[in-house]
């Protein structure tokens, strides 16, 4: 059944926004990546097939609110624009609540894996989207481990399965030295922090409804990347 002229309209606005999101992600990640070069040293290595997937659900650890910025940059040297889902409390937020809707990010609802609270990230993912999730939903402060994980939720499987695209595992090491928890970024250009991103070279699929089951291979495949990160770079343990 074709979709009539109302229909087409409307697809086609959906798609000219979605483009005009795109841009503005692009630009954002740009200015941001640049104001920060000159006080960080990005090490970013991996996701050798990133490119051969329509669409991923891009994942990694949470240590900093640098973190967004590296998920996005690292997104954008792959040709992909993805949609950030973060708890709804950031996006109503004074500052970052008119840029993340300015990027078009998906709020979810804060410690809510029900699937009706996903709604929005599986919709985006199924128009072809890609998206930015940190499963563990919040920043995990352990600075005598600064490998470990928090406990991943299930709602990176509810995106996963609900959406049939596949998780690309990425890690972060080193972006907590550059923006501690609670504190103001070091912006030292004489003391350059090295903040480290590995990717996965191959996406990984999920299925079934064992969500916990899921989002346990997710975690391990963030903890694999991040092994590989601490490898090339103990002196940031």
């Amino acid at each position: 059944m074709q979709a009539g002229p109302g229909g087409e309209q409307r697809e086609v606005r959906g798609t000219r926004r979605e483009r005009r999101i795109d841009r503005r992600i692009g630009v954002l990640v740009r200015i941001l990546y640049l104001a920060m070069l000159p006080f960080i040293r990005f090490d970013i290595r991996g996701g050798a097939r990133a490119r051969t997937a329509p669409n991923l659900i891009i994942v990694g650890n949470h240590r900093s609110m640098l973190d967004f910025l590296v998920g996005l940059h690292t997104a954008r040297l792959f040709g992909r624009y993805p949609r950030v889902l973060l708890a709804q409390q950031y996006a109503r937020g004074r500052w970052m609540g008119p840029i993340m809707r300015w990027i078009g990010a998906i709020p979810v609802p804060s410690g809510d894996d029900r699937g009706d609270a996903l709604d929005g990230g599986i919709t985006a993912l199924l128009r072809g989207l890609s998206t930015v999730v940190m499963p563990e939903g919040r920043l995990h402060r352990d600075t005598d481990d600064r490998i470990s994980l928090g406990e991943g939720r299930t709602g990176v499987s509810r995106l996963a399965v609900g959406s049939g695209v596949p998780v690309l595992a990425a890690a972060v090491l080193g972006a907590d030295r550059a923006w501690p928890p609670d504190r103001r970024p070091h912006l030292n250009p004489f003391r350059r922090r090295t903040v480290v991103i590995r990717v996965a070279d191959d996406p990984l699929p999920l299925g079934g409804r064992d969500h916990r089951a899921n989002t346990d291979l997710v975690m391990a495949a963030i903890g694999g990347q991040l092994a590989r990160a601490a490898r090339a770079h103990p002196e940031l343990l």
